[in-house]
């Protein structure tokens, strides 16, 4: 299973400024406390990567959240920005698997298990309506809301060709879902 910071390693840094494009115009305040909390994780003043052109800030987020102290405020922003943005494929998933949730695929309770069955055609389901390397994005973070995560899926995410996330993401491939 992957961590957070690892999973901003795979990505294409196109996607990885996509996601933090979208907090910069849409989440301002997000995005100003994630520059904030990681300058100073990283003993800087906030005011030094404020002070970049816009590229070098994102540039520099890329490069800071693709390191092991920052996965929690990567997994943050990684959460945030598939509530946000991918809300149907979130609905779309937890359905399938049979998982209450709310109108915006929010879950209380998660499962111990999964069945795998389900797991396959709630899979099969979301590579219908989104590019693969998102679906494996989703997976990966959806990974992360257990300890451990579930043995189903981290089988799937090893084994099925389809789920492959390392470079292979493409900034096109995430802005097809966004609308």
């Amino acid at each position: 299973m992957m961590n957070a910071y690892e999973i901003f390693q795979q990505l294409h840094d196109d996607v990885a400024t996509e996601i933090l494009g979208f907090f910069r115009n849409e989440q301002r305040d997000i995005y100003k406390t994630t520059v904030a909390t990681l300058a100073v994780q990283k003993k800087l003043r906030p005011v030094f990567v404020q002070k970049k052109p816009v590229p070098a800030q994102i540039a520099w987020l890329i490069k800071t959240l693709k390191q092991r102290p920052s996965d929690t405020v990567a997994e943050h922003l990684l959460q945030v920005w598939l509530l946000k943005t991918q809300k149907d494929m979130l609905i779309t998933f937890v359905a399938a698997l049979g998982i209450e949730h709310d109108e915006e695929g929010g879950v209380e309770d998660l499962p111990e298990t999964i069945d795998p069955e389900k797991l396959k055609e709630g899979i099969d389901l979301l590579l219908e309506k989104n590019p693969a390397p998102l679906v494996t994005l989703y997976l990966s973070v959806f990974q992360l809301q257990q300890p451990g995560g579930w043995p189903e899926i981290a089988e799937a995410l090893a084994k099925d060709e389809r789920l492959q996330l390392s470079g292979a993401v493409e900034a096109a491939a995430v802005s097809e879902t966004d609308s």
